[in-house]
């Protein structure tokens, strides 16, 4: 009897001794996993007319699984990667608006790093001392979800220019409702922009609600559903994960979608998504015009239009892709050929940065992940200033004295 009971009493030891170091070791691994930053935060929060938001107030770490940047974020309490901005501008301030999406979020270097700031700071350090450069990019943004922006908020900042920027890789896409799978604009029945549907993941409950709380755990999915997308189909086939985990991009005849704005003969799905987006750019012209304010274009550069080297390997991975043709710089020029049009200044960033990487070392854009590094910032500020002076977007410094005088 007495062996019996102390037979229980050593089994239960044991198994205490069992679930207390499996929860010490998860506890460290849960503090080292956030102590290093291995789990990007979340700064974004649904907006019903735009799509999504950045949280004003928000703070934490930005990175990705192969760690090629780690950045602390703030987000200003207007909801913007940017300092802390009065809503109406001082006397004799010039005001640039940058709006755009996710490069111009810029989350991938610091803040002082990003090209609207390194903008500002040349304009100030060059005889420019009342240009302010306000960023105003969220990730996912196309030109549906900028035009609303600028009509419900971009507005009250009294720009006296708005700078759009365009990337080529995904804001047409952006624009169509039916090759967009994230932020899908919806339009009226006579083709008016009415808002952009946010995406919202489904509410769970039991351990699924509270397990992505933990950073450790997160950390542990991610990295074995990225690295081994077998596993992470079995585990979607049983129900072990829910599916909306694992996003995989959408295909067009097994081509990633994103890559058919290159395509050298457009679908009817795609010369849909183009007339879109030149309506959307031609309505958003207008509404800067009607604020006062002046409009211009730069399109932004993509990695594998400045680094061949990244487009092969896209080529290479996808069998349908090598049986296609292609032209990376089609969507520029077809940017270009309607501000030409419709009189807009144009620049196209995608030569520029393509000549540099020629004769540079330094990465301008980031290998993996895509963005630009800071020297591809750097670049971006010091090719947009020469053209905002050029074009005469700008008050040269004898203007500027003059309007202090008066």
């Amino acid at each position: 009897m007495c062996a019996g009971v102390t037979g229980r009493r050593e089994l239960l030891a044991v198994a205490v001794l069992v679930v207390g170091a499996t929860l010490f070791s998860f506890m460290l691994l849960e503090v080292g996993v956030r102590m290093l930053h291995l789990v990007p935060d979340r700064f974004w929060e649904p907006d019903p007319l735009v799509g999504a938001r950045l949280t004003p107030g928000s703070s934490g770490w930005w990175t990705q699984e192969d760690r090629e940047f780690v950045v602390p974020i703030q987000i200003n309490s207007q909801g913007r990667r940017d300092v802390e901005r009065d809503l109406t501008k001082r006397p004799g301030t010039f005001r640039i608006l940058v709006v755009g999406d996710s490069f111009v979020e810029a989350l991938q270097v610091p803040l002082e790093s990003a090209f609207p700031r390194v903008l500002e700071h040349d304009f100030q350090t060059d005889g420019h001392p009342n240009v302010e450069v306000l960023g105003a990019g969220v990730s996912g943004f196309g030109t549906a979800s900028e035009l609303l922006f600028f009509q419900e908020e971009g507005r009250r900042y009294q720009p006296d220019v708005v700078l759009l920027a365009f990337y080529p890789g995904n804001d047409v896409k952006n624009n169509s409702p039916t090759l967009e799978d994230r932020f899908k604009p919806i339009y009226g029945e006579d083709g008016s922009l009415q808002r952009v549907e946010g995406y919202v993941r489904a509410e769970r409950g039991g351990w699924s609600a509270w397990l992505p709380r933990s950073e450790a755990y997160v950390y542990a999915r991610q990295m074995l559903l990225l690295r081994y997308p077998r596993v992470s189909d079995f585990l979607v086939r049983y129900g072990l994960v829910q599916p909306d985990v694992v996003r995989r991009a959408p295909e067009r005849d097994g081509i990633p979608v994103d890559y058919g704005v290159y395509a050298a003969s457009e679908t009817a799905e795609w010369q849909d998504a183009w007339q879109r987006t030149d309506r959307l750019l031609a309505a958003l012209r207008q509404q800067v015009g009607a604020s006062g304010a002046r409009f211009a274009i730069v399109v932004l550069s993509t990695r594998d239009q400045v680094y061949p080297a990244s487009w092969e390997q896209i080529q290479a991975a996808t069998a349908r892709m090598r049986e296609q043709q292609w032209d990376l710089d089609a969507p520029q020029r077809r940017i270009a050929a309607w501000c030409d049009a419709h009189d807009v200044p144009c620049l196209l960033l995608g030569p520029v940065f393509r000549e540099v990487a020629g004769h540079n070392q330094e990465p301008l854009h980031y290998p993996r992940e895509g963005h630009w590094t800071a020297a591809g910032h750097r670049l971006a500020a010091a090719t947009i200033k020469d053209f905002l002076e050029q074009r005469q977007l700008v008050p040269t410094r004898q203007q500027e004295v003059k309007h202090e005088a008066n």
